[in-house]
């Protein structure tokens, strides 16, 4: 009796791990410009203690890219990574969570295009 209450108890832990998500954040990203005019964006991060940082504002030429650097944050004690919170290319805003993140993920592909900013998977093919 004792070893089939077990295996039902070891079974439900079991099943109730593996039902954990993990958390849908991007430490870095790649913004690319697909409108036919230069973009000015900026960043929103997160980090631990629940306070924001902005990045300077940053300028991507069309047809070109900029690299969202990861954030390292000092906490005294112990370094943390700053999660990417909102994009903010000239008027299109667009904020976290991102679609198809599935996990923490680096270098995140975005796209700006004239009406929306579009989260892609980092491995698809971006034309």
């Amino acid at each position: 009796m004792w070893t089939i209450y077990s295996a039902f108890s070891v079974l439900f832990l079991l099943s109730t791990i593996s039902a954990v998500v993990s958390p849908r954040i991007i430490y870095s990203a790649i913004i690319y410009n697909k409108q036919s005019s230069t973009i000015r964006c900026n960043i929103i991060w997160l980090v631990p203690s629940g306070a924001t940082l902005q990045s300077d504002t940053f300028s991507i030429e069309v047809n070109d890219s900029y690299t969202v650097d990861e954030q390292i944050i000092d906490m005294g004690t112990w370094d943390a990574r700053a999660v990417i919170n909102s994009i903010q290319c000239d008027d299109l805003v667009l904020n976290a969570p991102f679609k198809g993140v599935q996990g923490p993920s680096v270098n995140w592909k975005f796209v700006v295009g004239w009406n929306r900013i579009l989260s892609i998977k980092p491995n698809s093919f971006l034309s």
